[in-house]
């Protein structure tokens, strides 16, 4: 998983690219925004992270738990 979000990440986060005054007209109530606000939230939980592997543990429970609740 993380593989891949290293590899489309900067495809990921080509909204910043625009100038900031235009942003509220690119910004729509896709599964993007709410993915990157729960993730944030999420991602809060955690004081810091002990090294690269402890972090993509972490995103990788929030990735297989994402998982889990859109199957039920």
């Amino acid at each position: 998983m993380v593989p891949l979000l290293e590899r489309y990440f900067p495809l990921t986060i080509a909204y910043y690219a625009f100038p900031q005054q235009w942003r509220h007209r690119l910004r729509t109530a896709s599964l993007a925004n709410n993915l990157f606000r729960n993730l944030s939230r999420f991602m809060g939980r955690f004081p810091g992270f002990q090294d690269k592997e402890h972090s993509c543990r972490v995103l990788g429970t929030y990735l297989l738990g994402v998982e889990r609740y859109k199957q039920a």
